[in-house]
């Protein structure tokens, strides 16, 4: 049996894709079958963009204003793709990704889907390789919006699910060795470098699954998910044996104890690396211990400066401790990428004026804020008990491929146009905050190419 693993068109590739990565090692860990990986995507834009990747080879211009030009034009491109396909028209994307598909000849597709730009090529995949290659099996994974475009595929949840849907289709198990689903190492051997429009690859690596404090309101990613822990005993061995160098841990959140637990595992192998962090006060004895062992920058969901706001959103932290652990964190040299949430439902001016404040009177310790506003989203605490946040006239409006998008209104604080105005009043004092290009609040983990 072939089983094609893919990420497929379109979002800009400035790194590899861990799923993609992890699963292959996880197959190849338990079956006996081959196991092959295609990261279309990245092939797309190396083969559609090619005067963009040499003069990111050849210029001597600065990487990043290189990123933000080519990110301009790479979303043209994307929003053509995506306007094509609602339109039943055949994509340059699909059509090439189809053809590489078919010369590997698989048995088995399995698609991976983290971004909903991806959701439009893989509808057009899905129903050409049904209609040509009808004895090919078709599965998606993925945290992505692919409800409306499973069309009778089969939906793999982790690693564990898929290996037991492969075995009963005939797929051979080893009888040998480990076969725990979430302690082999990585598989990255799969992705060419000049296919990521980067300077250097920073590698995505995870530590655990869904988050381990799962109780912001707005948070969409971990309904349903156990939160659990891997096993730390192969992370040494995923760095060496992969001649890692720079890291970002896309963990969503990691405890103090987590976050000491990574530090010593790889605190003598001369790695620099960017993680996602909660501003509490337990973390802050616990950087020095990181910074030593190569963290040199984190994003801190900061969200608000207001404490009413902090509490709705049940942060669980407060903007004493918060200003406090940017503090600490910068005195010792680590970049602060700053999240926050304007508009959350009840929010009114002088709450979201006390987040600008808080900026400011923080911004020697902020090197870069990535500012958003708040949408209702399936899955959230928000939408699952609107009264409790004032949420009123909630509307399902239907779009073609993606989940049905949500409109509202609230019968207190600020409305949505307001928020839109107020962000335009303080786009510009934001941006003054950041010490580090732009183009980084968007594609985080090139922060560690910074020289």
């Amino acid at each position: 049996m072939k089983i094609l693993l893919i990420n497929p068109p379109v979002y800009l590739p400035t790194t590899f894709p861990f799923s993609l990565a992890a699963m292959k090692a996880e197959l190849q860990n338990s079956l006996q079958e081959s196991i092959e990986v295609l990261d279309l995507n990245a092939v797309y834009h190396y083969e559609t963009f090619k005067t963009e990747y040499q003069k990111l080879q050849d210029s001597k211009e600065d990487y990043y204003t290189q990123l933000e030009e080519f990110n301009t034009v790479a979303k043209s491109d994307h929003n053509k793709i995506s306007k094509s396909a609602m339109n039943n028209q055949i994509t340059n994307a699909t059509t090439s990704s189809i053809k590489k598909i078919i010369e590997h000849k698989p048995d088995v597709l399995a698609i991976s889907l983290t971004y909903n730009s991806q959701i439009f090529v893989t509808k057009q995949i899905i129903n050409e390789i049904k209609k040509d290659c009808p004895n090919i099996k078709i599965v998606i994974g993925g945290p992505a919006d692919y409800s409306k475009i499973m069309d009778g595929t089969i939906n793999f949840a982790d690693a564990k699910k898929f290996i037991e849907y492969l075995v009963s289709i005939g797929a051979k198990e080893k009888t040998t060795g480990k076969k725990n689903t979430i302690s082999a190492i990585p598989d990255f051997t799969s992705f060419n470098k000049e296919h990521y429009f980067t300077k250097e690859i920073v590698y995505p690596i995870r530590t655990s699954k869904s988050c381990p404090y799962k109780q912001c309101t707005f948070c969409t990613h971990h309904e349903n998910k156990t939160f659990e822990q891997y096993d730390l005993s192969t992370l040494r061995s995923t760095i060496q044996k992969n001649k890692i160098k720079k890291i970002c841990f896309i963990d969503d959140d990691l405890t103090p104890i987590r976050l000491k637990q990574i530090s010593e595992k790889i605190k003598d192998l001369n790695v620099t690396w960017w993680c996602q962090l909660r501003p509490i006060k337990q973390i802050q004895t616990v950087l020095k211990v990181a910074h030593d062992a190569g963290l040199k920058s984190v994003a801190w969901g900061l969200e608000s400066g207001n404490q009413r706001i902090l509490d709705l959103i049940k942060k669980g932290t407060n903007p004493t401790d918060i200003a406090t652990t940017l503090t600490v964190a910068k005195n010792l040299g680590i970049n602060n990428m700053i999240y926050t949430m304007f508009g959350f439902p009840t929010e009114t001016e002088t709450e979201f004026v006390d987040t600008i404040n808080f900026l400011e009177e923080n911004k020697k310790s902020i090197d870069i804020v990535s500012p958003s506003v708040f949408g209702l989203q399936y899955g959230s605490k928000v939408m699952k008990y609107p009264n409790d946040f004032d949420v009123t006239d909630i509307k399902l409006d239907p779009r073609t491929f993606l989940s049905d998008k949500i409109s509202y209104k609230t019968s207190s604080g600020l409305d949505q146009n307001t928020v839109k105005k107020l962000m335009k009043k303080y786009k510009h004092q934001l941006q003054k905050m950041n010490k580090l290009p732009r183009i980084i609040s968007v594609f985080k983990e090139q922060v560690l190419n910074i020289k």
